[in-house]
């Protein structure tokens, strides 16, 4: 059996693991005495969401796979992309004599219906926007510690890197644990006391490092401290919390003691659905005294305790959502703002297009800026009807930004502009004409000339750009199959959008192929920016399953075939084909970036997922400064020929 599907049997309650090994759960034990399907499914009910739920959603009669799915989205907020994981569950469900599966819908069987009546189902909790909670006062032990949490005192605070909590399965969750350790702490205790005590309570923790580790945890969430060289003592607030019973103070003393806990809420409680993963990256902008994001497993400690204290809810695997008592939590405390300072990467500061790619200094800030003020410059000239040759010079302005140099002609009986399209010998000179309209689309203006024009210059394609055309206009000029189209919005966001997801002239030839009608010229163009973005995607998710796969305890190296790969891919919604998963790895692999390590149709990763977006933002940093050095050496070597 595979370590992936090993996981999964651990994840649906079916085997426990010890350390290093497995065995089979309580659960799984009894259906293998009882030969019952009904066991079987009651675990996998207890330990996965939408199992039972989904029976229920049959009682009412068949459905399909994307009527299941969509009851998932909506009414279990489980963030599912495709109807994969229902497929998992109705497949589970199919084998065992719940349902069964024909005529392309999901039937229940009567069996099904018996389990049914037996179990207790599970609904998500509403998010409690507006809901007014009073929270417990805090003992008066934990209330100092929250009055001393200043702005310094919260640069302060530990980064809570390794946190383990030994038994939180067997023994009642994080907060039984953490009591009953505490409680062993009243009125002291010894290091060897400690260890012998932890491996005594916690069969699972089998040596004294892992012991020490529990110690260093407790420690760390400011519930234990030395009261010699050898000794520990639970701290005023863990005791102030044992007694009291009170979670929130568990909370409040966790929140005084590491960094990123309290302020996890404030992400959580957003409309995007934020997951471990996502925290592990945002937790950097959190720890002032760490220059790396925490490990998922540092995180996932934080989300435990939260739940634990009713402040968060898990909405799936990897996805939780802050409560109403998380938001007045979060409210009465003083926590500490995200340090969102940008990183800086370099790009063009053109007028034109720089002809070697590189700005002469600053960052994204500066050429968003300046990406900025090229699109809203031509979209205020579009409307500046009473100086026409302000939107001739703004749209040469911003072809240029997006790679095609050229210059502003203007005046009667010639082109507005010239830019060229291509670079060598399979470039080609393209023919600017710019019409404004401070009312609305383009009225009345003719068209007959245009092609003396072009012939002029040499140009074979004339680029007609203004805030829309009005219907007769644009046929006339969607029927020529030497004319191109463009609006000034689209012209404008392609500009915009150049800074974040830039496309390469051969992706920007549907923004000036005369062969495209105008109204399909955005969706093609839309097109191009989302293929962008979901080989963004893919490539963030594959540095993310490869470093899931590196910090299991069970890996063998970290290494995964291709197979591996896409079938980890398909579990997050991504449906995409060998050649571009290969490309994407090779191009992750590729000494420029060198985040991952391949071995014959294996791959691993070999940084973490911060790191490799450190090293991708590099490659801008790289060429802006190769760009500056050329343009000192080139205006040096003038000057010396000079």
């Amino acid at each position: 059996m595979t370590r992936h599907q090993l996981q999964r049997f651990v994840r649906a309650g079916l085997l426990s693991r010890e350390e290093s090994a497995f065995r089979p759960s309580t659960a799984a034990l009894a259906w293998h005495r009882s030969g019952d399907p009904a066991v079987l499914v009651g675990a996998l009910h207890h330990n996965v969401r939408f199992v039972g739920e989904a029976l229920d959603a049959l009682a009412s009669g068949p459905r399909t796979h994307e009527q299941l799915l969509d009851l998932a989205r909506e009414e279990f907020d489980l963030q599912w992309d495709t109807p994969a994981p229902v497929r998992d569950r109705t497949s589970w469900l199919a084998v065992t004599g719940m349902v069964e599966l024909f005529d392309r819908h999901v039937h229940l069987t009567e069996a099904g219906r018996r389990l049914l009546a037996g179990i207790t189902l599970g609904r998500p909790e509403p998010d409690g926007t507006g809901t007014v909670v009073q929270l417990a006062p805090p003992a008066r032990a934990v209330a100092r510690l929250v009055e001393r949490l200043d702005e310094t005192a919260l640069r302060a605070r530990g980064d809570g890197a390794n946190l383990y909590i030994p038994g939180t399965s067997a023994h009642g969750g994080a907060l039984d644990s953490l009591q009953v350790l505490i409680e062993a702490s009243m009125p002291s205790i010894s290091d060897a006391e400690f260890v012998r005590f932890v491996q005594s309570t916690f069969p699972k923790v089998r040596t004294a490092a892992t012991a020490r580790t529990a110690k260093d945890a407790l420690k760390a969430l400011g519930l234990i401290e030395r009261t010699s060289s050898e000794s520990w003592a639970a701290t005023p607030a863990a005791v102030a919390w044992v007694e009291s019973g009170e979670p929130l103070d568990l909370a409040r003393t966790v929140h005084a003691a590491i960094a990123f806990f309290g302020e996890v809420l404030g992400e959580l409680d957003t409309a995007d659905r934020t997951t471990t993963g996502r925290l592990a990256e945002r937790s950097v902008h959190y720890l002032p005294n760490r220059e790396k994001p925490l490990s998922r497993s540092a995180v996932n400690t934080r989300l435990n305790l939260l739940e634990a204290c009713g402040l968060v809810t898990r909405l799936s695997q990897t996805a939780y959502r802050t409560t109403a008592l998380g938001r007045a939590f979060m409210a009465s405390l003083p926590c500490l703002p995200a340090d969102d300072s940008p990183s800086w990467t370099p790009a063009d500061d053109v007028e034109g297009a720089s002809p070697d790619g590189g700005g002469p200094s600053g960052g994204t800030q500066r050429s968003a800026g300046r990406a900025s003020d090229i699109a809203a410059e031509l979209e205020s000239a579009a409307r500046d009807s009473a100086n026409p040759k302000r939107l001739e010079k703004a749209a040469v302005v911003a072809l240029g930004y997006l790679g095609m140099p050229g210059k502003h002609v203007g005046g009667n009986g010639t082109v507005d502009g010239i830019v060229r399209f291509g670079i060598g010998a399979d470039s080609r000179i393209l023919a600017v004409e710019a019409k404004t309209s401070s009312t609305g689309p383009v009225v009345n203006q003719p068209l007959f000339g245009l092609a003396e024009h072009r012939a002029e210059i040499g140009a074979h394609v004339h680029l007609l750009i203004g805030p829309g055309f009005e219907r007769r206009m644009l046929k006339e000029a969607d029927d020529d199959p030497r004319i191109a189209v463009i609006d000034t919005g689209l012209l404008a966001e392609a500009v915009r959008r150049q800074e974040q997801t830039p496309l390469t002239l051969a992706q920007l030839e549907v923004l000036v192929d005369p062969a495209l009608p105008a109204a399909a010229r955005g969706d093609a163009l839309r097109g191009q920016w989302e293929a962008q973005e979901i080989r963004g995607r893919l490539e963030y998710a594959l540095v993310d399953i490869l470093n899931v796969e590196a910090e299991d305890p069970l890996e063998e190296g970290g290494w995964l075939d291709l197979t591996s790969v896409r079938r980890e891919l398909r579990t997050r919604g991504y449906r995409v084909g060998a050649d571009a998963v290969v490309e994407a790895l090779e191009f992750l692999a590729s000494d420029r970036i060198g985040v991952l390590q391949r071995s014959e149709q294996h791959y691993r990763c070999t940084a973490s997922v911060h790191t490799a977006g450190q090293r991708i933002r590099a490659l801008g940093h790289q060429w802006a400064a190769a760009a500056a050095l050329h343009r000192r050496s080139r205006s040096g070597g003038e000057a010396d020929r000079a």
